[in-house]
């Protein structure tokens, strides 16, 4: 009988395999690098890309990954490795006192990117992006490298495309202050802590990422929907879908995380995809995985969580300045999600 665990951990590689072919990997040659949220997507994804890149000539000289809730199990091949360490911490209260050493580079990446998740903790959401960036001021070497993972939630209130010059018109009351403005506070503070420290500082205001290294049950719309066809053949949906969404796939959005960090000139950057998207157009391109499932509007009475009625964003800044993307197309990115997505239940 076959191991889905190796069958995740493989598809993660084959995925991530492609970054080890640019050119400029050997930045992260002997850095001492610290992850954060390492359980998450974007966490995932960065260790599959390291323990790629520690077995070639650019290997970093050690990896920590923080996380708060259980490692997937199909990364225990990654675990075992000596240029790695896991340490279990909840940011959100204090930093772990197993770390002793000073990172190169620190990629803070915990929090949550659900919004059921950070409404139902907005005092652990505001934590993580302000105390808890705090303590880990406190880790980083003098002109070290930090890689903060803010979000598009940024320009809630603002209409259309949204470029990195701005900021959006929600209030302190508005249901995902905790999110939204807790995003702010930590931009802000490192942008003050940059000069003092003669920081390489990077903000990646990120929209909506999606692709394998995801759980199951993770709450974000694409991942529901593929749950209720994979459980019950059928789609339910909360509302009209007519909330126009622009996904970019994560494989995309490590390219050009990386990108950012070794060659991006200024410090905030938008990370996005370039197709847009309504969720129930999305629903129904999902469906037809599912042999054309059904697709049902408001039908489940839910709470409201003032999700923003467009979210997409300009990244004319990077390619202006780092090139033009070529990005992964929905269709063969969802293609690759499902896959992923089925694999999770067979374990």
């Amino acid at each position: 009988m076959y191991n889905v665990n190796i069958l995740l951990f493989n598809f993660l590689k084959k995925e991530n395999f492609f970054l080890l072919k640019n050119k400029n990997n050997d930045f992260f040659k002997d850095k001492n690098i610290l992850i954060t949220g390492s359980s998450g997507l974007i966490g995932v994804n960065l260790l599959i890309f390291f323990f790629l890149l520690s077995k070639t000539s650019n290997s970093p000289k050690k990896i920590t990954s923080l996380y708060k809730t259980n490692i997937p199990k199909f990364l225990k091949y990654i675990k075992i490795s000596k240029k790695f360490k896991f340490i279990r911490c909840d940011l959100s209260k204090e930093l772990s006192n197993k770390i002793s050493s000073k990172f190169d580079i620190i990629f803070h990446c915990a929090g949550y990117a659900q919004p059921s998740k950070f409404i139902s903790d907005p005092i652990a959401t505001l934590c993580l992006n302000s105390f808890a960036i705090d303590n880990l001021l406190k880790r980083i070497v003098y002109k070290g490298n930090f890689i903060f993972l803010s979000s598009s939630e940024v320009y809630s209130g603002l209409e259309g495309t949204v470029s990195e010059d701005r900021t959006g018109l929600t209030t302190t009351s508005h249901k995902r202050a905790c999110y939204i403005e807790g995003k702010k506070y930590g931009e802000t503070l490192l942008q003050i802590y940059k000069n003092k420290l003669k920081l390489n500082l990077k903000i990646i205001r990120l929209c909506l990422a999606y692709g394998p290294g995801v759980r199951i049950n993770d709450t974000r719309v694409m991942s529901q929907f593929i749950d209720q066809l994979i459980k019950r053949k059928n789609i339910k949906m909360i509302d009209d879908g007519k909330a126009i969404r622009s996904y970019i796939f994560i494989s995309d959005v490590i390219k050009i995380m990386l990108n950012i960090i070794i060659k991006g000139k200024d410090s905030i950057y938008n990370i996005g995809g370039k197709e847009k998207i309504s969720i129930f157009d999305l629903a129904k391109k999902i469906s037809k995985y599912f042999n054309n499932a059904k697709v049902y509007k408001k039908i489940l009475a839910k709470k409201n969580f003032s999700a923003p009625k467009n979210a997409f964003v300009s990244i004319k800044k990077y390619e202006n300045e780092l090139g033009k993307m070529k990005l992964i197309k929905i269709d063969n990115g969802l293609e690759k999600t499902i896959k992923w997505h089925k694999l999770l239940y067979e374990k």
